[in-house]
């Protein structure tokens, strides 16, 4: 059998090999990403966070108000007292009084978004955090269908590479190296047949010099158009 039979067997067989490989990477991929699991866990834990912060906002303005109320209570107790009769103390007192009222609305008027912000925080989180357990239940079985086809595959490849190295032996390691350097270079078909007088890796009819070198010649006979191994047909 010419080497250039025995190199489009090894391309076929090459060719399955990587179509092969290919999917194994893509299992390997989707098994190391783990589906939506990745995005969904950082999606919860931003929640999660946001959940803290617009609590802790919420919890601020509350005290605030009660700081407020105590605050205008005492100044209320100290202004009505009659115990102030200081003009200069007494207008202080009302200034303040009015500072501590305008601050006591501010608070009063932030409190209600800022509870509303708290509970939808915690609606998304709680939301996203059904969605997160729902997703690693279907994941434990969707995992598993991948590590068996990932498995099935990985014998595939081993069983092919055992199959290439079989089909490799008889070729003689100058054309061997020809047809590995070709091979990445060709878009994975360094052996090309030739029907009718035309290299079907480009389509394009071979001079009558070539035709008649591929009837006659013991070695390989390149393309002029591609560059590609020919074989007769």
């Amino acid at each position: 059998m010419s080497s250039a039979r025995l190199l489009l067997d090894m391309q076929q067989i090459d060719q399955r090999l990587a179509t092969s490989a290919a999917e194994f990477r893509k299992l390997a991929s989707e098994l190391q990403s783990e589906g939506n699991l990745k995005r969904l866990r950082d999606e919860s834990e931003v929640a999660r966070v946001k959940v803290l912060e617009t609590r802790l906002e919420h919890g601020k303005l509350d005290a605030e108000v009660s700081t407020q109320k105590a605050r205008i209570e005492s100044i209320e107790t100290r202004l009505y007292s009659g115990a102030i009769t200081n003009l200069r103390e007494l207008t202080a007192l009302e200034e303040e009084h009015n500072l501590a009222k305008r601050n006591l609305a501010t608070a009063e008027e932030s409190v209600g978004p800022a509870r509303l912000a708290s509970e939808h925080a915690a609606a998304k989180h709680e939301a996203l955090q059904i969605q997160l357990i729902d997703t690693e239940e279907q994941w434990k079985v969707t995992s598993k269908e991948l590590k068996k086809r990932a498995r099935d595959v990985s014998k595939v490849c081993k069983g092919l590479e055992l199959e290439r190295n079989g089909a490799s032996a008889g070729v003689e390691e100058r054309d061997l190296a020809l047809y590995r350097n070709l091979l990445p270079r060709k878009g994975g078909v360094a052996v090309a047949r030739v029907e009718r007088g035309i290299c079907q890796g480009c389509r394009i009819k071979l001079p009558i010099r070539e035709m008649g070198q591929l009837k006659s010649a013991d070695n390989l006979v390149m393309c002029s158009s591609c560059g590609r191994i020919l074989l007769a047909t």
